[in-house]
């Protein structure tokens, strides 16, 4: 970013917090940006119109300015999507809060991360799709996170044997097949051959095909306490926080 002087860029609002008198922090993530914090004073009772555009994941062309401090300051907002769907679909929304908190913790301020900014949007768009559950939306977000940064896993052979096998657990090497790894699927996260390729086809389907797919799986997915995306989930997040360490 230049030391002083206006700058635009595009991306999304992802958190905020009141700050001084009347005035709000915005928790950025920014195109050719990537993570970072700027004021909108007077924001938050009205004296400065940014017209809607400091509420959370709201998404549009931010147009700044960073005075001789070296703070960014909230000039303009040309919102271009407010996500005001996320409002009514209060699972949604606690998804879009938890990506917002896990991509401020990880992700480096200042350093551009346009890739994740973009797999964070289509997204988050998807989560306005009623036929798609909102745990495969998440799991989605995170595999293709995953893949981005060189840690995804891979979903259909065992990472020792290379071996394809009817059942496999999930663990810091990678997915190991029972005849690996005997004991792995008592201590780690275990997968049918059928989960995974669940897993892996939602992963890599594009968001127009989504509503189409789950549309047609209505009445034979896994129960809520089975889900794979939920348990698959899980395992990601691990693999993002130790690759950020």
């Amino acid at each position: 970013m230049p030391r002083q002087g206006l700058l635009s860029a595009s991306g999304t609002v992802l958190s905020r917090r009141r700050a001084g008198e009347g005035g709000l922090r915005l928790t950025l993530l920014l195109k050719g940006q990537g993570l970072t914090w700027a004021s909108a004073p007077g924001a938050e009772r009205g004296r400065v119109r940014l017209g809607g555009g400091t509420e959370p994941f709201v998404w549009g062309v931010f147009g700044l300015y960073r005075g001789r401090s070296g703070g960014l300051y909230v000039n303009s907002v040309d919102i271009a999507k407010d996500m005001l769907f996320l409002r009514r679909r209060p699972e949604a929304l606690r998804l879009a809060v938890s990506w917002s908190r896990l991509l401020t913790r990880l992700l480096m301020a200042d350093h551009p991360a346009d890739d994740v900014l973009a797999n964070l949007y289509w997204n988050m768009t998807l989560l306005a799709a009623p036929e798609v559950p909102v745990p495969a939306v998440n799991w989605r977000f995170l595999r293709r996170w995953l893949v981005l940064w060189g840690l995804a896993p891979d979903l259909t052979r065992c990472a020792r044997c290379g071996a394809r096998s009817e059942r496999a657990a999930w663990t810091e090497e990678g997915l190991l097949c029972p005849d690996c790894a005997p004991d792995a699927a008592r201590t780690h996260p275990a997968f049918t051959a059928g989960e995974l390729a669940l897993l892996l086809h939602v992963a890599e389907s594009s968001v127009d095909a989504l509503p189409r797919i789950f549309g047609s799986l209505e009445g034979r997915r896994p129960t809520e306490g089975r889900e794979p995306f939920v348990v698959a989930a899980r395992c990601a997040v691990s693999l993002l926080e130790g690759g950020a360490r």
